[in-house]
């Protein structure tokens, strides 16, 4: 029974880093109590009526649709990078074009990508479709993200008043930006990059 002692709420956002808010996203409370529920089509959540001085763990999750905003196109933008040739602008697209999750940026996440593009993988063979950082999250150094191990949850040591956890969703191999952020769209990008899809 809580009734009597004090009570917050987290909330928060899940968006992409152009600011479009995602559907769809299972978010999982862990800790003093577990709970789960899934973002609006305006991106939001909330776990409403905690018990406060206690610990509490925010963790988004989606591993649908893969090959969602994925085009050879993110395969040659990524081998610039690689390349030193024009580099990726953001930490949340470097994040994306670590495609094996190994914290650096490879000719091995160009092999996995290429495989999703073909058909041979079905999903990412150590990575998930999305991966999610807490959008007030500052990264040490722009230019290597992966230079500090960033956080993927939302952490409350003690929750003591309303608490605000965003999160910037970064989908695992499109570095262009063009993921749908609503549930299971087929990317365009395949189709008009001389792959012909045959769904018969």
């Amino acid at each position: 029974d809580c009734r009597g002692q004090s009570q917050a709420s987290i909330s928060g956002a899940v968006a992409l880093e152009e600011g479009e808010k995602m559907e769809d996203v299972m978010v999982h409370l862990e800790g003093y109590m577990n709970a789960a529920e899934s973002t609006q089509t305006n991106g939001f959540f909330a776990f409403a009526n905690l018990p406060t001085s206690h610990q509490y763990v925010v963790r988004p999750e989606k591993n649908t649709d893969p090959l969602n905003g994925i085009s050879t196109y993110d395969l040659v933008l990524i081998s610039k990078h690689i390349l030193g040739i024009e580099n990726l602008d953001t930490p949340y697209k470097m994040i994306a074009a670590d495609v094996n999750k190994s914290g650096n940026l490879t000719a091995f996440d160009l092999v996995e990508l290429r495989k999703m593009i073909l058909f041979i993988h079905t999903e990412f063979p150590n990575n998930t479709s999305w991966r999610f950082v807490p959008t007030n999250y500052i990264f040490s150094n722009l230019m290597d993200p992966f230079a500090d191990a960033f956080p993927e949850v939302y952490r409350v040591d003690d929750l003591a008043e309303d608490m605000t956890a965003d999160f910037t969703a970064i989908k695992t191999g499109d570095v262009n930006g063009s993921a749908k952020p609503f549930q299971d769209i087929y990317s365009e990008d395949r189709l008009a990059c001389g792959v012909v899809l045959s769904f018969t």
